[in-house]
């Protein structure tokens, strides 16, 4: 089953609380369906003592992302990521100025491609990234492999936040 096309987006509401972002509202699906946005209530942290700030997710986590580079902007802090895209929702990506790269869906195998897309990536990248807080975003069956796959890089459990 195809995710529709993402044309709507949903403001995020933000409080400060002891040097914490708390996340209010996230989009759970961002389409442009008869029901207009689904949000739910959520409470999500952002990890305003680390400096890089790793995202991964699908079209469902991209209004989050959003919300998370501009706290990382704000702070001077770095973000990158990868998400797991139809091709013809990438430009989302670019009127946002996400500085996140897509990979396209791995059918039966969620995250096998953004798994493949860590691998490539440079060692020294790993060296930048090691203590980053790791956002996962989206259906467990998309987030628990990929958790698993920072766990066997030695990322910590401790680093890595989630919410489906």
């Amino acid at each position: 089953m195809a995710l529709p096309r993402i044309t709507t987006f949903v403001k995020l509401n933000f409080l400060f609380v002891n040097n914490t972002y708390i996340m209010l509202q996230i989009p759970k699906r961002l389409t442009n369906s008869i029901d207009g946005d689904l949000v739910r209530e959520k409470l999500i942290y952002y990890n305003s003592k680390a400096t890089h700030h790793f995202f991964f997710g699908d079209e469902t986590a991209i209004g989050l992302f959003n919300a998370y580079k501009e706290i990382a902007l704000q702070n001077n802090h770095e973000y990158f990521g990868v998400v797991e895209l139809n091709t013809h929702n990438e430009h989302v990506l670019h009127r946002l100025k996400l500085l996140i790269d897509s990979v396209p869906p791995s059918p039966g195998q969620r995250a096998q491609n953004a798994i493949q897309w860590m691998e490539d990536m440079h060692p020294n990248c790993w060296m930048a990234w090691e203590k980053a807080t790791f956002y996962l975003a989206g259906p467990q069956e998309l987030i628990t492999p990929f958790r698993e796959y920072l766990l066997q890089k030695k990322i910590s459990a401790t680093q890595i936040r989630i919410t489906n």
